[in-house]
């Protein structure tokens, strides 16, 4: 019985793992990028290309947040403020280990 409880014990000890929310954010969203930051302090910031919209290749800033969940009221604004100034339907998202647009 002992190795029984000092199994739960581990068990309940471990620290849970923060989840990877990753955005690729058009150029012109520079400016959600610092209020992401304000948010989020453990995040990264990297420039790169892609090909998300209609094919066409683009500048991005691609957003890693690492965190213990994201406010999800917080983030449709900051979703809906990004298309609003990049003018874009959708913006591509990996959360979970799944690529998306929102």
């Amino acid at each position: 019985m002992a190795n029984d409880a000092s199994s739960s014990s581990t068990s309940a000890d471990t620290i849970p793992y923060p989840t990877l929310t990753i955005l690729y954010l058009p150029s012109e969203a520079n400016l959600a990028i610092e209020e992401i930051s304000q948010k989020y302090n453990n995040m990264t910031v990297e420039d790169c290309k892609g090909f998300f919209h209609q094919g066409k290749e683009r500048d991005y800033k691609k957003i890693t947040i690492w965190s213990q969940g994201i406010d999800s009221l917080w983030f449709n604004a900051i979703i809906a403020r990004i298309k609003d100034l990049s003018n874009l339907e959708s913006i591509p998202i990996v959360s979970g280990g799944i690529m998306y647009s929102i």
